[in-house]
């Protein structure tokens, strides 16, 4: 479909018949749109297929072998040590000065960096590191050791950095290579080994020291998962989770219990306190005794939701609970026979952010309790159940109801697995055909009492993936590589997408059980797909990966994003590594190094003899801007306008520069060149395939080794070291690399051709050279460029980046971050276009003028002055020195100069770095809202937790008084234009008028005209903490952008309700109103009154007309009688006969207030109620008042009557107190219920005078 979109309009027409009889051949096929659901049956057709965008959780678990194959061994430290003093005595300045082979002398051969690597990674067995926990000696020695090991890296990187010109690329890579091992091995020391002990330490409350080997293991296996878990928080950090599931015997339980009874104070009633919630929460206990072979089961369950925070604070919450919680300790401390652990970090896709919602999620619910019986079963989901809704309504249909706080899809999953189970199936086929009711792409992971010491996974649909990690004592299943390398480098990937033949058809979906008592490897798991076919697993599938946690660690950096900024001087030295050296014929001068399998023999000849007469740079998004590039600088080294060189995104050469129908060899006199990071671009791929079949000579420059770009190419170049991973979405490094190889193979190209004398060569190698000290000058200007972000970002709604000649790539390539970061449509221009582009929108223009030669530098200063006078925003990148800027710019950074070619990288750079403070000022505005809700949420549930309801609530003055400081507060916000253009407009005026009903000024009857909802005290609060929601939403998105996730803010106020039960109110239903109809004072007023009220008499029904647009009496305003009832049906009325609205109903319907009082002729005790219209455009309009005769309770205690009265009380009380009467609240007592309220105030003020005298 792909190539039939992209054919060009004059064969369109041939192109779509020869599709029609394809089609016509293909017969009564199933036909699908998009996504066909699970999967398609064989032989279907699928119109615009997509693969659905994979949702940032992250699942992880531990299940350590209970039977491992040795025994334990004493750590070796002194064979490390001897083993590290073998290595100094062979560093590189040893070798150098013996001129030995670096090959083979170099920290003596890879086989003895090898053996280091093997000692270490030794350490980390959990056998071994238990011994090391409690050893404070061994620790110390590990730290010298690990000193040791800097101490040599440190000299060595000095020292070949010092001499990488003149050693030959053999010595360099091998030199490279073994010196990146002992780094691994000094990483491994620190942080995976010596900060691990300290971490277990915490994690126990500070009795690392005496633990004993089997409680050690506990605390190690939750701490390895708790670091998998925080290196997996990139994929979304919403909420976290941990289940730690213990199975005892019967005895060990007992004792464990009475442990805790001997502590002092005793801890059974926390114990008793914490266990078996309907709702799985933070420190929930839970304890089966029935499952698990005669085994007690209990299951620990800590949790954290939290949408606005940063990377790391869910991790170290959850530490902090472990810590600090003695039942666990005690726990951890007995005899068990099984622990397994499970974890999941949340990004929200279906479900609120909260702790209800927070992975894992259990079997418990409303209704039966057998679901809940069969034991705990505790559950993770990656991805999404599509039929979610249509499975609940089944379960509910059978009496089991999830509660209302939970309304995360996972929790269908134990549901269902348990009713499977309660059916007679054995929890591993419960587990198989419930996963096989689940529609949509998803990986799961459940551990269960019914199962000791198994794990359960199930992986389905592309969406989503699980690997296992393979390591020496457990398994580790992630959801990615990065998860699990901390443990190991070997693993298994579950395959969920392959599709086999099964008995009933085709099947897709794998499950995996891993079993603790096992030991370990590929024996100990127990493989199948969805139909139950089993699945052998041979050695064959075992993968090793070669990165390390050193590769994906985010230090001290509070994003990725930031940390990989810092990084790319680096990267950019990793890439010219090996790439040049000291001409051998002139001490003097650099050349340029690039071998076969860069340049192969076929392509030098071709451009030696002049064969190559068209070169194209190729790539897809931020690689398709670092095409552009290199494709100027490829020019400016050439200077050979007779040769043709273009930069061109991948799918538009494929699309619509190639012919599809052209099978000749056209493309034989050219040069393609593909930029990608990952290698696996799709349209880069099929460009690369579609260009080789035409007769093009191929390059790659791509960063993964051994991807598939470089299996398609005739020579590579990749950029840093293979192990420079980005984790953050949005890509910064590599572009920088991507050039820098660029010009590279640029300057080798030139040399080839003979454009470029040696001399020249020299001075651009050292010009490259230079870039990385270049751009850490630019990065020191970090506070600089932040001070500029955070006060432009949020007071500038129109963005633009410019740039002419090279530098338009790099305002290309500041318009896709700033766009990603800062979700923004931003334009990118020639900086002599953007005056002849509407300027009224007064956008904030981002100039990159750093390398431009003299005769431009002039017109970017005149362009710059136009773009002042229309009143943008210039913010200028400029070279140091150059100030004539500074007139016309509201901010100007200097960089260090630069060539005009080379330019684009430091213009990049301050973009980069702009755009990611850019992206915090947004964010700092969410925080302001978020702090706000949470504030008014916690003040909600305390009232809510007093017994007030939702018009209780906004009826306080304390919720009152807080709302209008804030009212206060976000106006000199607004005023101060301190709010970012992502809040909205809409959004600003409605938190205004929001905020105004909230705290009392706006009558609610308007509340349907603003918002279309009925003006209840719930719809008004639930109005503002959606809209707040999706303000936070809305300007957090760009920090979300840079944690790697995006997510949508959905918050419940569920603790607050409307409790309008009663006697009053069921006559309000009676007659056909509802509560929307009422004022939110009203309904206060009437629940007031209820405690008086003891029975309704009789009422009276009528209908008010002719009111205006603003609810006010006019001439032609009448009333009419609807129904009547009770005592009062057989009574006349005056309405009968004279409709005209007057006396008292005249002054309710003014006022809008509820009335109590006694009838004017017959004396009877009436209560009048408003109420206001229920049809739409008239919904502040008094439409309704109903008039009930009322009788009175016979004992009512004080309080109520006070409350019962409201404002009448002070108004009695003033008038006795100014007759020098001193008050009490007894003297109420003293009048008849029928006299309090039928009375005036001051009728009963002067009676109660009276009464005093």
């Amino acid at each position: 479909m792909k190539s039939l979109l992209r054919l060009s309009t004059s064969k369109l027409q041939s192109a779509i018949a020869g599709f029609v009889r394809q089609l016509r051949a293909l017969g009564a096929c199933p036909v699908y749109w998009r996504r066909p659901g699970a999967w398609p049956a064989r032989g279907s057709l699928i119109f615009f297929p997509f693969d659905p965008t994979r949702l940032g959780c992250g699942l992880a678990g531990i299940v350590a072998f209970k039977h491992r194959p040795r025994a334990p061994e004493r750590p070796p430290i002194d064979e490390l040590e001897q083993r590290i003093e073998k290595l100094v005595q062979n560093r590189l300045d040893m070798c150098l000065a013996a001129s030995a082979d670096l090959d083979k002398a170099y920290l003596d051969g890879d086989a003895e960096v090898a053996a280091l690597t093997e000692n270490v990674n030794a350490l980390k067995r959990q056998d071994t590191f238990g011994q090391l926990i409690g050893a404070s000696e061994d620790q110390a020695r590990l730290g010298r050791l690990h000193m040791r090991l800097q101490t040599l890296v440190e000299n060595d990187s000095r020292t070949l950095d010092d001499q990488l010109g003149r050693l030959d690329a053999g010595s360099v890579e091998a030199t490279t290579r073994r010196l990146e091992s002992v780094k691994d091995a000094a990483w491994c020391l620190k942080k995976e080994i010596l900060d691990n002990i300290a971490k277990i330490d915490q994690l126990s409350g500070g009795r690392g020291r005496s633990l004993a080997p089997a409680v050690a293991a506990v605390y190690y296996n939750i701490n390895t998962v708790l670091n998998s878990v925080d290196h997996l928080e990139v994929r979304g950090r919403d909420s976290a989770g941990l289940s730690l599931m213990f199975m005892l015997p019967p005895e060990a339980f007992d004792r464990f219990q009475a442990a805790l009874d001997r502590q002092a104070p005793p801890l059974g009633e926390e114990f008793e306190t914490r266990r078996e919630p309907v709702v799985l929460g933070n420190r929930s206990i839970s304890i089966d005794r029935a499952a698990g072979q005669h085994l007690v089961t209990v299951t620990i369950v800590y949790k954290v939701a939290a949408e606005i925070g940063s990377l790391g604070d869910n991790i170290r919450f959850l530490r902090q609970e472990i810590r600090n919680d003695t039942l666990l300790h005690h726990l951890a401390a007995a005899d068990h026979r099984y622990h397994t652990v499970s974890s999941h970090t949340r990004w929200a896709s279906v479900g609120a952010i909260n702790e209800a919602n927070c992975h894992p999620v259990d079997n418990r619910a409303h209704g039966p309790d057998g679901i809940a019986a069969c034991g705990p079963i505790h559950v993770c989901l990656n991805g999404d159940i599509d039929n979610y809704q249509a499975l609940k309504a089944d379960l509910a249909a059978k009496g089991v109801c999830i509660p209302e706080e939970i309304s995360t899809d996972t929790k269908i999953i134990p549901l269902l697995i348990a009713q499977y189970h309660q059916a007679g199936h054995d929890v591993a086929e419960a587990f198989r055909l419930a996963v096989n009711d689940f529609e949509g792409s998803h990986a799961i992971s459940m551990h269960t009492a019914l199962a000791p010491g198994r794990l359960f996974l199930a992986q389905r649909g592309s969406g989503q993936a699980i690997f296992i990690g393979l390591g020496d004592d457990v398994y580790m299943p992630t959801s990615e590589v990065y998860g699990f390398i901390e443990k190991t480098q070997r693993y298994l990937k579950m395959d969920g997408e392959k599709t086999i033949a099964g008995e009933a058809g085709p099947v897709q979906g794998q499950i995996y059980i891993l079993d603790q008592d096992s030991g370990g490897g590929l024996d100990g798991i127990q493989a199948a797909y969805y139909d139950g076919t089993p699945l052998t697993l041979t050695p064959d599938a075992v993968k090793t990966t070669e990165l390390t946690s050193r590769d994906i660690n985010r230090q001290d950096y509070p994003h990725y994003f930031l940390k990989e900024i810092s990084e790319a001087p680096s990267s950019v030295e990793r890439t010219l590594q090996n790439r040049w050296k000291i001409d051998p014929d002139h001490s003097e001068r650099l050349a340029v190094t690039l071998d076969q399998s860069v340049i192969p023999d076929r392509l030098r000849r071709a451009i030696e003899a002049n064969a190559i007469r068209r070169v194209f740079f190729v790539g897809q998004g931020t690689a398709g801007v670092a095409a552009l590039a290199c494709a100027n600088i490829l020019r400016h080294y050439l200077d050979d306008p007779a040769i043709q060189i273009d930069a061109l995104k991948a799918s538009e050469l494929s699309g619509f520069i190639l012919d599809a129908d052209d099978r000749t060899l056209s493309m034989s006199d050219a040069l393609v060149v593909a930029i990608s990071q990952s290698g696996t671009t799709t349209d880069t791929n099929r460009t690369v395939d579609m260009v080789r079949e035409r007769g093009a000579y191929t390059l790659a420059i791509v960063n993964r080794r051994d991807s598939d770009l470089t299996f398609k190419v005739d020579g590579v170049l990749y950029t840093s070291s293979g192990r420079d991973i980005e984790m953050s979405v949005a890509s910064t490094k590599a572009f920088y690399s991507q050039i820098v190889a660029g010009a590279i193979l640029s300057l080798f190209l030139a040399g080839l051709r003979g454009c470029r004398d040696a001399a020249f060569i020299s001075r651009e190698i050292d010009e490259l050279r230079a870039l990385p000290e270049r751009m850490r000058q630019v990065i020191g200007m970090q506070a600089v460029i932040e001070a500029s972000a955070r006060r432009l970002a949020p007071a500038k709604t129109y963005w633009a980046a410019v740039g002419s000649g090279p530098n338009k790539a790099s305002a290309d390539e500041i318009r896709i971050k700033l766009s990603e970061l800062c979700y923004k449509t931003i334009s990118s221009d020639y900086v002599e276009d953007k005056k002849h582009i509407d300027l009224s929108s007064e956008p904030l223009i981002i100039v990159c003028a750093a390398g431009a030669r003299g005769s431009v530098i002039g017109d970017i200063i005149k362009d710059t002055a136009i773009f002042k006078a229309h009143k943008a925003t210039p913010v200028i990148i400029a070279d140091a020195g150059e100030e004539r800027f500074g007139p016309y710019a509201e901010d100007v950074f200097a960089v260090p100069p630069s060539p005009e070619h080379l330019a684009p990288i430091l213009n990049t750079l301050v973009g980069h770095l702009w755009g990611y403070y850019a992206a915090l000022a947004i964010n700092a505005s969410s925080q302001f809202l978020y702090q706000f809700r949470e504030d008014i949420q916690e003040t909600m549930n305390g009232y809510a937790e007093q017994g007030l309801d939702a018009y209780e609530i906004l009826l306080e003055k304390g919720f009152r008084h807080k709302i209008a400081e804030f009212y206060r507060a976000f106006q000199a916000r607004r005023r101060q234009k301190r709010f970012p253009e992502a809040i909205g407009l809409g959004a600003v005026a409605d938190l205004t008028l929001l905020m105004k009903y909230l705290a009392g000024r706006l009558p609610f009857a308007d509340f349907e005209i603003d918002f279309g909802l009925k003006g209840t005290a719930r719809n008004i609060i639930d109005t503002f903490m959606r809209i707040t929601s999706e303000c936070i939403n809305n300007m957090s998105r760009p920090i979300d952008a840079i944690k790697h996730q995006a997510k949508t803010v959905t918050v419940g106020t569920s603790r607050i309700t409307e409790k309008t039960e009663g006697l009053l109110f069921e006559s309000i239903d009676t007659h056909g109103l509802s509560i929307a109809q009422l004022t939110g004072g009203n309904v206060i007023v009437l629940k007031n009154l209820q405690a008086i009220v003891s029975h309704i008499r009789g009422s009276i029904l009528y209908r008010i007309d002719g009111l205006d647009m603003l609810g006010e009496i006019t001439d032609a305003t009448t009333i009419d009688i609807l129904r009547k009832s009770g005592e009062l049906e057989p009574l006349p009325s005056r309405v009968e006969k004279d409709k005209r609205l007057k006396g008292t109903k005249e002054i309710i319907v003014r006022r809008g207030n509820v009335y109590i009082g006694k009838g004017r002729k017959d004396g009877r005790s009436i209560l009048v109620i408003p109420a206001i219209s229920d049809k739409p455009g008239r919904s502040n309009l008094i439409e309704y008042l109903l008039l009930l005769n009322i009788g009175f309770k016979t004992d009512v205690d004080l309080a109520a009557k006070i409350r019962a009265l409201g404002g009448k009380y002070t108004h009695i009380r003033n008038i006795v107190q100014e007759n020098n009467i001193a008050w009490q609240d007894e003297l109420l007592d003293t009048l008849a219920l029928e006299d309090l309220f039928g009375l005036s105030a001051e009728k009963i003020g002067e009676r109660l005078v009276a009464q005093a005298a």
